[in-house]
């Protein structure tokens, strides 16, 4: 099993049980009582006569994320009723009946309940099937709690109790299409927060050998094709970049993690996806400043991600042929670190001028990008990765940048984010910036200064696709969404699994064949 740092368990009921102890309904903003007692029906007279006397009182107004509950008594026995809010009818989404679903969750935790019985609302422009998915993913993804790093000193007891949850969730109607829905949901939740556990493991931890360890384990688990290279292996295919940026960590030598899903139904040419995992970010010679450092152990974000889209891709059994490309390596500094005004001859030939060794990500994914294309001859490409500051500065936290060299791949991408409910900016690839990043002594450098330095990344990364435009390549900067510093409505402090939601929805209309286009 992939460790996912998850206790909530959820299953699909078609009536609610008649011995409940805690229920939950949901309504809009500016509900009556009426539409009170109807959402809370399913769960009996009591549970209606609740809820309506929530809304009748004004306790609740059924704004965003508001939850309120009532208590009822009979004999001793003590019951709850929450009312939660979702907003109004006419803005609704489901990213905001996923946060709702996560608000839910934590005054649950908040009240040491541990079981709940969750009445599936009817809504107007949202099936039913939709609405599981968007609870299911708010349950699971608020549910994680990394604890891996606790000690003997760290406090226990309340802890895991509060993180426990069994969730029961009542369909009155669409009964299979919910249950597949909300097997769907759990699958892909399962796999951003394997995503969230392995991106909060400190570099002494997860470093290249380790990670492939884990690409090892995860793909004899879901029956994917798993090759790992190893820095012999590397030079002899002459990807200079990867090993010029893993050559200053003597201890964990850089790895190529190659996962492979390919069922026999599989029909169409590849889609490959490429993601950066360096295990640990110094900076290398032109080393970062040590206030923050620490967190760098989320620029193997990128990677950690392509590693939880294999394991949905194959959990979910899609009909397709999907490679996933990991280059991995340790960014230190030593005597063997690579150097500010080295030439590196990257594997498609192409010679990069070092002027920054903090600019390391684009090295290991252009050998990673050329390497997959030449191999693979795929449909589409789409790299991740941890890139940037700059897109931090353009975008903020919650917004994700991509650079794109086809519209039409662009569009599907940025539909399959906005369904997520994951934020995502096109930002230009254009003529100017590869005109920038070029080198007097070599055919590129890997960075020309901070102007429009998300663009020369991406810039960068356009040397290693073929210039004709023939295979369709998406670059996802995802340095500001990676992680958080703060809690947010579904994630606490730490990695996200960012674009898991995306990539698996992308992967999911191309299997079907009806891509998803931005609104």
């Amino acid at each position: 099993m992939i460790v996912t740092s998850t206790q909530t368990n959820i299953s699909v009921v078609a009536k609610a049980p008649a011995d409940w102890k805690t229920v939950v309904v949901f309504v809009t903003q500016g509900a009556k009582a009426a539409d009170g007692a109807s959402a809370a029906a399913a769960a009996g007279m009591d549970a209606a006569t609740a809820a309506a006397r929530l809304l009748s009182a004004g306790a609740s107004k059924g704004k965003a994320r508001e939850i309120v509950f009532d208590l009822l008594e009979n004999q001793g026995n003590i019951r709850r009723v929450y009312v939660a809010g979702i907003g109004k009818d006419e803005k609704l989404t489901t990213e905001n009946l996923r946060q709702s679903a996560a608000a839910v969750a934590k005054a649950l935790a908040r009240h040491q309940v541990n079981d709940a019985t969750i009445i599936l609302p009817g809504l107007k422009a949202i099936s039913p099937a939709q609405v599981a998915d968007a609870l299911v993913s708010g349950l699971m993804l608020v549910g994680f709690d990394y604890q891996e790093c606790k000690g003997t000193a760290a406090k226990k007891g309340d802890e895991e109790f509060k993180r426990a949850l069994n969730v029961k969730l009542v369909a009155a109607d669409d009964l299979k299409l919910v249950e597949a829905a909300a097997r769907t949901s759990r699958i892909v939740a399962d796999a951003q927060n394997f995503c969230r556990t392995i991106a909060n493991r400190p570099g002494n931890v997860v470093y290249p050998a380790a990670l492939a360890k884990i690409a090892v384990d995860m793909a004899r688990q879901t029956k994917l094709k798993c090759t790992i290279f190893d820095e012999k292996k590397l030079a002899k295919l002459k990807m200079g970049g990867i090993l010029a940026v893993g050559n200053g960590s003597i201890a964990t030598p850089p790895r190529l993690i190659v996962l492979e899903h390919k069922p026999t139904k599989a029909h169409g040419k590849p889609l490959l996806l490429v993601g950066k995992a360096v295990t640990f970010d110094t900076g290398g010679i032109s080393i970062k400043p040590a206030d923050k450092m620490g967190k760098m152990i989320y620029d193997k974000c990128g990677g950690v991600t392509v590693l939880g889209l294999m394991y949905a891709a194959a959990e979910l059994k899609l009909p397709l042929h999907i490679v996933g490309v990991i280059p991995s390596a340790e960014n230190a500094v030593s005597s063997r670190a690579y150097r500010p005004g080295d030439v590196i001859t990257m594997y498609n030939g192409v010679t990069v001028e070092v002027t920054n060794t903090d600019a390391e990500g684009r090295l290991i994914l252009g050998d990673a990008l050329a390497w997959g294309i030449e191999q693979y001859q795929p449909a589409a490409v789409i790299d991740l990765a941890t890139l940037t500051g700059g897109v931090i500065v353009a975008l903020g936290r919650q917004i994700a940048g991509m650079m794109c060299n086809n519209d039409a791949l662009s569009a599907e991408i940025l539909g399959s984010a906005d369904n997520a409910g994951e934020k995502l900016w096109r930002l230009p690839l254009w003529e100017e910036q590869r005109e920038q990043i070029k080198s007097d002594l070599a055919d590129i450098m890997n960075s020309a200064g901070r102007e429009a330095h998300p663009l020369q990344g991406g810039a960068f990364l356009s040397h290693f696709v073929p210039d004709d435009g023939s295979v369709p390549w998406a670059h996802l900067d995802i340095a500001g969404v990676a992680d958080t510093e703060k809690d947010l409505p579904y994630y606490v402090k730490g990695a996200t699994g960012w674009g898991v939601r995306t990539l698996v929805n992308w992967m999911t209309a191309r299997s079907l064949s009806k891509p998803v286009t931005a609104r």
